[in-house]
């Protein structure tokens, strides 16, 4: 849908779902042109910020925290090692394990990434019309929420 059919529809015509979908993908577009300089994509940043918040964990741990499925996360994750953005170290309470840490690499990109994705929130929320950007965020997050204990009640998570 173009930039100027979508403002000639009305508001109800187009469902809250529809909407959020469109920002995640042209935000994902913008993430991945901004980043590609980095070997990095937009598909990977939810991992590398899981990790930088919270590092030596597993990668079961990452996929229950990033909501995707455990494959999805291998994925991800190898191609981060590959490009010397994380490493795995041996659980030392249970050999079998694998606690994963970003690298220095991967310490030094993630401000970078965040600053790219700050002027990307800035740019969105820069004509909200009167609500403030703590108003936006909530507003967001109430619908992240409810949308997550809709699903986990019909037991449909990964």
């Amino acid at each position: 849908m173009k930039t100027d059919h979508l403002r000639s529809i009305e508001d109800k015509e187009v469902s809250i779902g529809l909407l959020v979908s469109m920002i995640h993908r042209t935000h994902m577009k913008y993430l991945n042109n901004r980043i590609k300089k980095l070997d990095i994509t937009a598909g990977q940043f939810p991992f590398l910020m899981v990790l930088f918040s919270k590092e030596g964990i597993t990668q079961d741990e990452i996929a229950a925290h990033v909501q995707v499925d455990k494959g999805t996360v291998a994925r991800a994750l190898k191609k981060l090692e590959e490009n010397n953005y994380l490493y795995r170290a041996v659980d030392l309470n249970n050999r079998r394990r694998y606690l994963i840490h970003l690298t220095n690499k991967g310490k030094s990109v993630v401000p970078k990434i965040l600053a790219i994705d700050n002027e990307w929130e800035t740019f969105l929320c820069s004509d909200s019309y009167g609500i403030e950007y703590d108003q936006i965020h909530a507003i967001l997050k109430n619908l992240a929420v409810k949308s997550r204990e809709k699903v986990e009640n019909n037991g449909e998570l990964y």
